[in-house]
């Protein structure tokens, strides 16, 4: 169960602690005022609120509540309490001084959800329900009746009723003021973490990314006995570019490679970006000879693309190498840098894999 549930929880058993102390209340006052203990309405009363509490307990226990716009069923159990209250006067009118005070002992439980309108309804759905209490009253103990004063109790009570509407409505702006600061702090954290694991030249993730979804990728291949191959790609002659055109254009190079290995590769796999010119690819479920495909259409790739505005040429070396059981994320990577080194000793723009499987030497 998570804590959304159990704070409801929490909440609605303080609710209903409350509405109890009123009952044992309204019993001692019973019997002090009526010199006998209450009748059975007052019983079947007491027992038909916590059925309905019991119901809507279960009904936020079990989560379906909170496919509801209120997990907390916050209006439905005020009105429950409203009822109930209201119920007890019309058996007691006399008591009817201790009941009301149950009825601003429930508004505070609407601080939690309701809005502004919320408390304006609520407020008056208790006045419509005092309403019918007096005319209740009215006609069957006429007599208890004072009118000068059931005004005065009446202007007191929608006095109270509009200062818990006013507070209400405040604490519905610092909640909602407070829900905006913290969506806004959820997507500001989201936006670091992102940045984190991202270079921000290239949109790939960066090496810190690699090598955490590295250790994942090994813990799954040791448990499931899935292949992986790691890639290294490093871009020819680089500085050449840096040096010719300056880093603006070599900024554009590597965005654009960027790209097109992001397109080159499955959702499964991943694109990274090492460091300088360097990338990696993490080519999941795939053993050297899959693998060998893949990276030779991006050599391709590569070698018939333009890059940057000044439709430069670019070629690529690639070296792979495939994972072996129970070695570490560092062996592996440092496997396919050596391969690398070697499609850059032998002429470059190829791919040179683990096994001395050399392909497209040029």
């Amino acid at each position: 169960m998570g804590q959304l549930r159990k704070d409801i929880l929490r909440r609605h058993s303080l609710a209903a602690a409350g509405v109890l102390l009123f009952s044992i209340l309204y019993y001692v006052g019973f019997g002090i005022q009526y010199g006998a203990s209450p009748n059975a309405w007052f019983g079947a009363m007491v027992f038909f609120y916590l059925v309905v509490h019991g119901i809507t307990a279960w009904y936020i226990y079990s989560g379906r509540a909170m496919e509801t716009s209120d997990p907390s069923m916050t209006m439905p159990v005020m009105a429950l309490v409203i009822l109930y209250m209201s119920g007890l006067m019309i058996l007691a009118p006399e008591l009817r001084g201790i009941m009301i005070l149950g009825y601003l002992n429930i508004m505070p439980f609407g601080v939690f959800r309701l809005s502004g309108r919320g408390f304006v309804g609520i407020s008056l759905f208790t006045v419509v329900s005092y309403s019918l209490v007096i005319f209740s009253t009215h006609y069957s103990a006429s007599e208890l009746l004072v009118p000068e004063f059931e005004v005065v109790i009446g202007v007191a009570l929608m006095t109270s009723l509009l200062v818990y509407a006013f507070i209400g409505r405040e604490f519905f702006i610092l909640r909602k003021a407070y829900g905006e600061k913290n969506s806004e702090l959820r997507r500001a954290l989201a936006r670091i973490e992102e940045l984190a694991v991202t270079d921000e030249l290239t949109g790939l993730n960066n090496r810190r990314y690699l090598l955490k979804t590295l250790e994942k990728q090994r813990a799954l291949s040791i448990r499931q006995e899935i292949p992986f191959v790691v890639a290294f790609i490093d871009i020819d002659y680089f500085k050449r570019v840096n040096d010719e055109y300056g880093h603006r254009i070599g900024d554009q190079v590597l965005a654009e490679l960027a790209h097109l290995l992001r397109v080159s590769v499955r959702e499964i796999d991943l694109a990274a970006r090492y460091g300088g010119e360097e990338f990696v690819l993490l080519l999941s479920g795939l053993n050297l000879e899959a693998a060998s495909g893949v990276l030779e259409r991006i050599r391709v790739s590569v070698e018939n693309h333009r890059f940057s505005e000044v439709d430069l040429e670019q070629r690529v070396s690639i070296g792979g190498a495939e994972y072996h059981p129970d070695e570490a994320s560092e062996d592996v990577l440092n496997r396919a840098d050596r391969m690398l080194y070697e499609a850059k000793r032998l002429g470059r723009n190829q791919v040179y894999l683990e096994g001395a499987q050399q392909l497209s030497l040029h």
